[in-house]
Formats: structure tokens, C-alpha cells, sequence
């Protein structure tokens, strides 16, 4: 009996696939665990540039961590983040199954540990607040007093 059971978890895992632990956990988190995610940086948040900042940060202080990106994403935007983690010799990986998400709201990428480490928060909006929100410029003065003044260095 225990060879037929064999046979059926055999054909089953073939048919479907390995069964995986967690899924939609491993889906929203690229493919990792919750409790192994130290910053989480969203799709939106990579296309408006906000937190490369807070990558540097992040993986400074833990040089062991590993990035995980998002292969949907545009390689224009990844490309600062992946310069980011190559010069401070941080492994990364890039994951592109049609398993992970890519909407506005969906992980553009991970920083994470080998182990279960329960880091909250992990939203790069609450773990590094002090971002902006857009990338709004300083208000500057049209007057013609104020451009005399910039051009004389005054």
C-alpha cells in the first residue's frame, strides 16, 4: 500500500508541480518568507526613485543580507537599485516567474536574511519616513530681481 501512495505523491508533484509552503506568502514576498524580510520597497515606490536611499542604508547595516528584485519591473528601473547592491557587494537576485505580481502596490523588491529575523516594520514608507513623497522640486522665484541676484552670485 505505502508503494501505491509513493507512486500517486510521485505523479501528483509532476502533474502540479512541488507543492509549496505558503504561497501567497511567497507570492507577495518574492519568494521568500514574511518573517525573513528586513525592507520591503514596492513597484511605485522604485518608479518614483524614493527610496534608493533607504537601500544603501539597509544593506550597510546588514552586509549579509541578500536583495531580491522584481524581473517585471523595466530594467531602466532597476538598474540604480542593482548599481546600489553590485557596489556594496550585496547578492542579489532577480525573480521574473509569472507567480510574483507586478501592480503599483506589489514588492519591486526584498532585502532579506537567510534566517527568520521578524523585523517590523518592513514598508519602506514606515521603516524610513523621513522620504518624501514625490519627487517635488524646491520652489524657486521667477522675479527678474531674484535671477540678477543668482547670476552675480549675490
Amino acid at each position: 500500500m505505502p508503494e501505491k501512495d509513493q507512486m500517486s505523491a510521485h505523479l501528483d508533484n509532476a502533474m502540479y508541480g512541488t507543492p509549496m509552503l505558503h504561497p501567497d506568502e511567497q507570492r507577495q514576498y518574492l519568494g521568500t518568507f514574511r518573517e525573513r524580510v528586513s525592507l520591503l520597497v514596492t513597484v511605485q515606490e522604485i518608479r518614483d526613485k524614493q527610496f534608493q536611499d533607504a537601500l544603501t542604508q539597509e544593506i550597510s547595516a546588514h552586509p549579509d543580507y541578500q536583495v531580491i528584485f522584481n524581473g517585471h519591473l523595466e530594467a531602466a528601473e532597476l538598474a540604480p537599485y542593482m548599481g546600489i547592491a553590485s557596489k556594496a557587494g550585496t547578492k542579489f537576485t532577480i525573480v521574473s516567474d509569472d507567480f510574483y505580481p507586478h501592480q503599483p502596490d506589489s514588492a519591486g523588491f526584498v532585502v532579506v536574511a537567510k534566517n527568520a529575523i521578524n523585523v517590523y516594520p518592513i514598508e519602506a514608507t514606515k521603516k524610513y519616513p523621513d522620504k518624501p513623497a514625490s519627487n517635488a522640486k524646491p520652489q524657486q522665484s521667477n522675479s527678474v530681481l531674484d535671477k540678477l541676484k543668482h547670476r552675480f552670485g549675490l
